[in-house]
């Protein structure tokens, strides 16, 4: 073992005994390191870009995707609507035509039967209509939390990629 004061002395002394040409082979070794070093990261640094940049387009087409599915069910919705505007319009008929059908006398005991009968359909009918809306709410919350499944997903990779990026 060296004691520190022998240490220095041998060192101050290697330090007298480097020539000014193993300095700036030194200098320009360790240049050509940096430069590498430089360009290595150039190339990583673009590679993450384009990596980044596809993950973007990926997200940007499942939000395309997914807009378009919603507006699939949106529209779907308004039909929805129509029909039941259809519906209450039928109805108002439907009532018109009792009240007229009731005015005819001899046909009683038919009038109830067909009178049954439109109950029961028009129950079948809100059933089915309640059946289409409870289908419809369920697609688009699947819809919705699909989507943010998905861009969470990408929200945490790209994060991922921006630490090894700029650390």
């Amino acid at each position: 073992m060296m004691d520190e004061g022998t240490k220095e002395y041998l060192d101050r002394k290697f330090l007298g005994l480097a020539t000014k040409d193993d300095i700036e082979k030194l200098r320009q070794e360790t240049k050509g390191s940096f430069r590498q070093v430089r360009e290595e990261n150039k190339a990583n640094i673009v590679e993450w870009r384009q990596e980044i940049q596809s993950a973007f387009d990926q997200l940007k087409q499942t939000m395309e995707s997914l807009l378009q599915q919603l507006k699939e069910v949106t529209g779907f919705g308004e039909e929805i609507r129509q029909m039941t505007g259809d519906i209450v319009e039928l109805n108002g008929k439907i009532k018109e035509g009792f009240t007229e059908v009731k005015e005819v006398k001899g046909f009683g005991e038919e009038i109830g039967q067909i009178t049954k009968e439109i109950v029961e359909l028009s129950g079948k009918i809100r059933e089915g209509f309640t059946e289409v809306k409870d289908e419809l709410s369920s697609m688009i919350k699947f819809s919705y939390a699909d989507l943010e499944k998905k861009i969470n997903a990408l929200e945490a990779r790209i994060k991922a990629l921006e630490k090894m990026v700029f650390p």
